[in-house]
């Protein structure tokens, strides 16, 4: 296999959706660029005692361990910190028997040195490139590696930011078992995730049309991932129809380590529920080649403008207060003279007189000479004029103009220069 049928057959398979693709990022990134311990390597490195213990009481249940730990950690803290008071008397601290342990765990992810270690990783800059094209990224990692690769993304911070916030699924990082910025959202014991559970349909409901709606490449994972399979078995239930299951299978790309085995690119088959899966399994050693992967497609307007236009949209829509939508014509010449520029719009409401031209831009020839008989158009003459350019250009017969200029003397001399350019 040449070297560049992975990142070629990848690309194909991405070229094919409507839509860019969204990275769902485990641990084993973190490990792979940072040197951050899985998640039993760092709870041993906040227990007095051999972590295996607290696993041997727990019959090798991860987050039961984790909270046997916590109980332990919480007496051992408070007797240590009884003076720090400004910590566990501030607005920020839950009085949870996790929260000492928490707050330690986050004081130590947040230490990490991650310009060091991306220097390290040069294949990491064909990630950091702006030619990268994905709509966003979901992950199940506390640190803050991925908000240094890709600082243009909105962050969204556990269960709670994603139901309530209203993020747009475009230009956003989902951290969906929290961050070590907030440590009372780290998903760290049997408790939390009793809690994580009990909210995770309305999760699965935000995320599923992500899963079918785009491909979703799956980094840092291995295949039986309890965080991946306990998702996936959620979306499986809300999923009718058998249609939307083989749309689902589609767009999941699982990319995995070669271990130094030959690369390879294969259709896998995973059980969920009492349903079977299948997904395309990529094998390799040299992760650059799935990031250049990503640099194939165009995106005409950066994904960090894109998600604020939607958000934008979004927010004037949904609006409760009772007020007009105001439009506000605006003279691009200066902007369209740039032929490097493909897009151009603008979005907000507008409460001054100097943005009251409600729907100003469409006025036709007929309403002018309507106008000129019964003076009722609801516009200045200045609005007139400074719409007159792009009025003229979109009228095929004559249009009556001097009404208006000759109430408007202060621009007559520039309006006139414009449409004799436009008309030629």
């Amino acid at each position: 296999m040449s070297d560049l049928d992975i990142e070629k057959q990848l690309a194909k398979i991405l070229s094919e959706s409507p839509s860019a693709p969204f990275l769902f990022i485990g641990s084993g990134f973190s490990r792979r660029y940072i040197n951050m311990p899985d998640w039993k390597g760092l709870l041993s490195q906040f227990s007095k005692k051999p972590f295996t213990r607290y696993l041997g009481m727990a019959n090798d249940d991860i987050p039961k361990a984790a909270l046997a730990l916590a109980n332990d950690f919480y007496e051992e803290w408070f007797e240590e910190n009884e003076n720090n008071k400004e910590v566990y008397e501030s607005k920020s601290w839950l009085n949870k028997v996790e929260t000492p342990l928490k707050y330690e765990i986050s004081r130590f992810i947040q230490s990490y040195d991650i310009e060091g270690c991306l220097i390290q990783h040069p294949e990491l800059i064909e990630l950091t490139s702006d030619k990268v094209v994905i709509d966003g990224i979901i992950t199940t990692n506390w640190d803050l590696l991925l908000e240094k690769i890709f600082p243009k993304l909105e962050v969204y911070v556990g269960q709670s930011d994603i139901l309530f916030k209203h993020p747009q699924a475009v230009g956003e990082i989902f951290k969906i078992h929290g961050s070590c910025t907030d440590f009372n959202s780290l998903i760290l014991s049997s408790n939390d995730y009793k809690d994580f559970n009990q909210k995770n349909p309305y999760l699965a409901a935000k995320l599923i049309s992500i899963f079918l709606e785009k491909p979703v490449i799956f980094l840092g994972y291995s295949l039986s991932d309890e965080n991946i399979t306990d998702i996936l078995e959620k979306i499986e239930r809300v999923i009718d129809s058998e249609d939307k299951i083989n749309k689902l299978s589609k767009n999941m790309i699982f990319v995995t380590r070669a271990n130094g085995s030959e690369e390879r690119m294969t259709c896998v088959e995973m059980p969920i529920n009492d349903r079977r899966l299948a997904f395309t399994h990529i094998r390799t050693d040299d992760f650059s080649k799935i990031y250049r992967a990503l640099q194939y497609a165009e995106r005409k307007i950066p994904v960090d403008f894109l998600r604020i236009f939607k958000e934008q949209i979004y927010n004037i829509v949904n609006s409760r207060e009772k007020s007009d939508l105001q439009l506000k014509y605006v003279d691009f010449d200066n902007a369209i003279k740039d032929k490097d520029i493909d897009f151009v719009a603008g979005v907000g409401m507008a409460s001054t007189s100097e943005f009251g031209m409600k729907g100003i831009q469409g006025i036709s020839a007929r309403d002018l000479i309507r106008d000129i008989v019964f003076d009722d158009l609801q516009f200045s003459s200045e609005e007139i004029v400074r719409a007159l350019p792009l009025l003229v250009k979109a009228t095929p017969t004559y249009t009556p103009v001097r009404k208006y200029l000759k109430n408007c003397n202060s621009v007559i001399e520039f309006t006139e220069k414009q449409m004799v350019k436009r008309l030629g």
